[in-house]
């Protein structure tokens, strides 16, 4: 799979939600330009949510554990945004990663 990032953004304001489909290999070296397009396109709207579709994405597992981190926590990481900026996150994950993915990956081992 290539190595470079492609995106395509969708915005629906009516429905207050973007969505980022990603392509390409995801990174912890590029993952910050993932998180500066996301500062980007929340930033559009006020209370704007963003999605981030990995479904035709290859993604290091500690890059998609950020990912994860930064929706749960609701917030990107300091060197990204501002500290106490919000940031409305869901990721859609790779065929093959999601919690069940990654429980029977565990329980095989």
């Amino acid at each position: 799979m290539d190595p470079k990032l492609r995106v395509v953004v969708h915005v629906d304001i009516d429905r207050e939600s973007a969505q980022i489909e990603v392509r390409g290999h995801v990174t912890t070296r590029n993952i910050v330009a993932l998180y500066s397009l996301v500062r980007r396109t929340s930033a559009l709207a006020s209370g704007l949510g963003v999605i981030i579709n990995l479904q035709h994405a290859r993604i290091e597992a500690a890059a998609l554990e950020e990912l994860h981190d930064c929706s749960a926590s609701e917030h990107l990481p300091g060197y990204v945004a501002h500290e106490g900026e919000g940031c409305r996150l869901r990721v859609i994950d790779p065929p093959g990663t999601g919690a069940a993915a990654l429980a029977m990956a565990g329980s095989a081992g």
